[in-house]
């Protein structure tokens, strides 16, 4: 049986194969659902609207409530004939690389997956794809990020089980980190060549790997944060009705 890494490796490699031989039309996708995200999703939200409706045309696709077209060429419009697709809804607060990923994947599994069929669940949405009238439903859906479950863990196995457990440990693994920079500067000058040049390789890889790390757990908590400022925006006007309600009441 793989792991879920292996099998996660052989999917990605499955969808690269698309890429590689659509990359015209992923291009120009790309260029669409970034459209989406910076323009037409933010007037949409202005609005106050939860979801776009997005019907495929020969010309383009036209986007409602807005009733934009949105061009496109006659390779997008038969990328979604193949499918089967005809209208897209989706939340107006997906991201362009949310609805990218999930286009590659219906296309991967060229719709006929049960998993379209009852919900498939990844990049942070659940999509449903329903043969009958060729919808293909995009609703957002919070997920916890990897960097965020690791996070998690350090806390749940300390003593603490919250953030402080970072803070406490910071002034420990700072000066080790420090002390441990120094100890290869002082040996270095007097370490054969070929000995210094592959230590310099491993320093440089680590440290790439270090910020990689510190960038995408920072991302990942970034992620969890405006999810919480979502929400909270969005319980706002149901908390302004209830305190006028009761206002009311009691006047």
């Amino acid at each position: 049986m793989f792991s879920q890494g292996m099998k996660t490796l052989i999917w990605k490699t499955y969808l690269l194969k698309d890429v590689v031989f659509k990359k015209r039309v992923y291009a120009e996708l790309q260029n669409i659902t970034k459209s989406l995200e910076d323009d037409i999703f933010p007037k949409l939200q202005a609005r106050e609207a939860i979801e776009a409706s997005v019907e495929i045309m020969e010309s383009g696709l036209k986007v409602s409530p807005l009733e934009l077209l949105i061009s496109a060429s006659q390779e997008v419009s038969y990328f979604f004939r193949e499918l089967g697709i005809s209208k897209i809804e989706m939340d107006v607060i997906l991201e362009s690389n949310q609805i990218m990923d999930i286009l590659k994947d219906v296309y991967a599994m060229k719709t006929i997956s049960p998993l379209l069929l009852d919900g498939y669940k990844a990049h942070c949405a659940i999509t449903r794809f329903t043969p009958a009238t060729g919808d293909l439903s995009i609703k957002y859906n919070y997920c916890e990020l990897d960097y965020s479950k690791a996070v998690r863990d350090i806390k749940e196995k300390s003593k603490i089980k919250d953030h402080r457990i970072f803070f406490q440990k910071a002034p420990q693994y700072g000066m080790l980190s420090c002390l441990l920079v120094i100890m290869l500067g002082l040996i270095y000058p007097y370490l054969p060549r070929q000995l210094s040049i592959a230590l310099s390789i491993m320093i440089g890889v680590g440290t790439g790997i270090l910020v990689f790390l510190g960038l995408q757990i920072l991302g990942s908590l970034e992620y969890d944060k405006e999810y919480l400022e979502k929400r909270l925006k969005a319980s706002r006007p149901i908390l302004q009705d209830n305190e006028s309600e009761l206002t009311g009441e009691k006047k």
